[in-house]
């Protein structure tokens, strides 16, 4: 049988019925398909945010399975490795340039910055969260040594706070705080003393004056246990090679 595309049969109106009752159908399913993909990535951050707690930590889906993240093999030279969620920006010092930022408030004393980590605004939205850095420096001089594991004499921290181990290593916990300028600092400091250098992993979290923001901003107070548990999960997987 040839059909009659330009003549109006029975079969093109039972066609044109069926794609007038199905069409509808079809559009709204998929449209609440692509709405509940949307509301999940616009509310990751909420998610993370409200796991529960497991062994101190939160359990923040992919940023604490860090068998899906990504492993730094560029620190031969430094003697570690240490796994970051693929959506963070890291840099390695493949130089090895010597300064004294290798860790905070080193005293002058010069060491290597091997490893930054960045974590950026977006992973906080429309709150007064700034950045967070994370980073593994090391000293093998005899000074960085002797203060490895002492309170510091500048404007670091005092005392130390507490003592863990990680994969085995113990590290002393030092925090410290500063602002400036509208801006509020929070550093902790992880230090240990390994193969006779003065290993420092740290990561700072930088948020903002939510009073000096523009109310039209509509900013809510960041998560910072959020960005803390984040943080301590990567420090959770450095290790010695």
């Amino acid at each position: 049988m040839k059909i009659q595309w330009n003549n109006v049969t029975w079969y093109s109106k039972f066609i044109a019925l069926v794609l007038f009752v199905a069409l509808p159908f079809i559009g709204f399913y998929y449209g609440m398909r692509y709405g509940k993909i949307v509301a999940v990535l616009d509310q990751v951050p909420a998610v993370i945010a409200t796991g529960t707690a497991t062994g101190g930590n939160l359990v923040l889906g992919y940023y604490a399975n860090s068998a899906e993240w990504q492993t730094d093999a560029n620190n031969i030279a430094g003697g570690f490795s240490i796994a970051y969620p693929l959506d963070f920006d890291t840099q390695d010092n493949n130089s090895a340039a010597p300064s004294t930022d290798w860790r905070l408030d080193a005293n002058g004393v010069s060491g290597i910055k091997y490893f930054t980590l960045t974590v950026p605004r977006a992973f906080e939205p429309q709150t007064n969260f700034v950045d967070a850095t994370l980073t593994v420096g090391a000293s093998g001089s005899s000074a960085a040594a002797a203060q490895c594991l002492a309170p510091d004499q500048g404007g670091g921290p005092a005392m130390a706070t507490s003592s863990v181990t990680i994969n085995g290593i113990v590290f002393t916990l030092f925090n410290s705080s500063g602002a400036g300028a509208g801006n509020y600092y929070e550093t902790t400091s992880y230090r240990t003393l390994h193969a006779g250098k003065c290993y420092a992993v740290e990561y700072t979290i930088h948020s903002g004056q939510i009073a000096n923001y523009p109310a039209s901003y509509d900013l809510r107070p960041f998560d910072k246990q959020q960005i803390d548990s984040v943080m301590k999960n990567i420090v959770d997987t450095f290790t010695f090679m």
